[in-house]
């Protein structure tokens, strides 16, 4: 107990100032207040030397483990760095060496590749002069347009089973693109859609319209003539 007070830092500056106010009081005559600080010194000391505990020495064995355990802990968080080889290494390779750490370098999984051909496949390809849009059926089929023609549609039916696929109406002037129309395909048995072109006045020569998917494959392709109009 008296240890306890002893090693109290608090213990040696609250006795001088109880000391002081003693002195204090009695200059003063003020002694009738003497007990009442009497009474709050003894209760700081009772409650000072009751509050003591010993701390209970910790082995040097066990010492011991505790610094090494830390250190292990320290060892395993050391930063990671990515290098150019995309090989995952320690910062501190030594530090993990001596830890009995392996670090792997991560290899994500690998996508299964899909290399089934594509279902979606073009039933109906035509150019004609116009659509009619009540029945979604082509009007006046044809090959050969005269150049005041002011639209020319080309109309597609498309099977496509499985899944929505993105299809591309690649219209060609003389071999070089003209006009290209990108189309979403659901799912359906028979899907039908349809774009147009609006020729310029030299738009004399040959022409094709062709359905491409998203891959660039060719599912069909038409060709066509636009010519010249013979005013009589």
């Amino acid at each position: 107990m008296i240890q306890g007070l002893l090693l109290d830092p608090s213990f040696l500056p609250v006795t001088i100032v109880f000391a002081v106010l003693v002195l204090f009081s009695f200059w003063k005559k003020l002694a009738r207040y003497v007990p009442h600080l009497a009474v709050v010194y003894l209760a700081f000391l009772l409650f000072t030397a009751t509050s003591y505990r010993d701390t209970p020495a910790v082995p040097q064995e066990e010492q011991k483990n505790i610094v090494d355990d830390s250190m292990e802990s320290q060892a395993m968080a050391q930063p990671m760095a990515v290098k150019d080889d995309n090989a995952v290494q320690s910062a501190e390779e030594n530090s993990q060496a001596s830890s009995g750490l392996e670090v792997k370098q991560y290899v994500p999984p690998q996508q299964p590749q899909d290399d089934k051909p594509k279902a979606i496949s073009v039933q109906r390809l035509v150019v004609c002069e116009n659509i009619d849009l009540k029945q979604r059926k082509p009007v006046r089929i044809r090959d050969v347009f005269i150049d005041t023609t002011s639209r020319i549609y080309c109309f597609a039916g498309l099977r496509n089973p499985e899944r929505s696929e993105d299809i591309i109406h690649v219209w060609k002037f003389n071999g070089e693109p003209y006009a290209k129309v990108h189309m979403n395909v659901s799912v359906s048995n028979y899907f039908r859609c349809w774009s147009y072109i609006t020729p310029r006045e030299d738009a004399v020569g040959q022409w094709s319209i062709a359905v491409i998917d998203d891959e660039s494959n060719v599912l069909k392709e038409a060709d066509f003539t636009i010519v010249p109009f013979n005013e009589p």
